[in-house]
């Protein structure tokens, strides 16, 4: 039988060194222990600071949903507001840029109403609106990316839906 394949890590600062051998999680960990070790104020930093987590983003938006073979974005769900529907569809295409399904973040309103299932008014009419409050930003002539604010407060939301949903489904048994 052969052996699990481990991840190595060296880091070098100054005089500091540290090499951390591992799976990837005692790795991570280790690389982040040194790291807040050699740079305190890093702790702190990241409590305040939002960077999103893209595999994270992904896994928490696989049941709402999919992107397809050529980037585009597929909502799994009917029935949600325009709103909401159009933010999830915006942070699925904004991931999809980053894993490189496709090559910009940003969507048509024709491309966000061929996803969401509702006319390119309706989407028109509510992506102008979300820009009011900074959920989404126009890139272009009729495109539109979702925002730093905007994947924040979605984020948030998505929790909260998946999380109702997994107290409807324990409810149910």
């Amino acid at each position: 039988m052969s052996e699990a394949p481990k991840l190595k890590v060296t880091i070098e600062w100054g005089n500091a060194k540290h090499i951390a051998e591992g799976d990837a999680d005692t790795v991570f960990r280790e690389v982040t222990a040194f790291i807040t070790k050699v740079f305190p104020a890093l702790e702190t930093l990241s409590k305040i600071t939002f960077t999103p987590d893209y595999a994270s983003i992904l896994t928490d938006l696989s049941s709402l949903i999919n992107i397809g073979p050529n980037g585009e974005i597929i909502l799994l769900r009917s029935g949600l507001p325009a709103d909401q529907a159009i933010g999830l569809t915006l942070l699925g295409s904004q991931a999809a840029s980053k894993i490189g399904k496709k090559q910009s973040d940003d969507m048509s309103v024709e491309e966000l109403a061929s996803s969401i299932r509702k006319t390119a008014k309706t989407v028109r009419n509510t992506v102008v609106e979300m820009s009011k409050t900074n959920f989404v930003e126009r890139t272009g002539r009729g495109t539109y990316r979702i925002t730093t604010i905007g994947m924040k407060e979605l984020l948030d939301d998505v929790k909260a839906i998946l999380e109702s949903e997994g107290r409807q489904q324990g409810g149910d048994r």
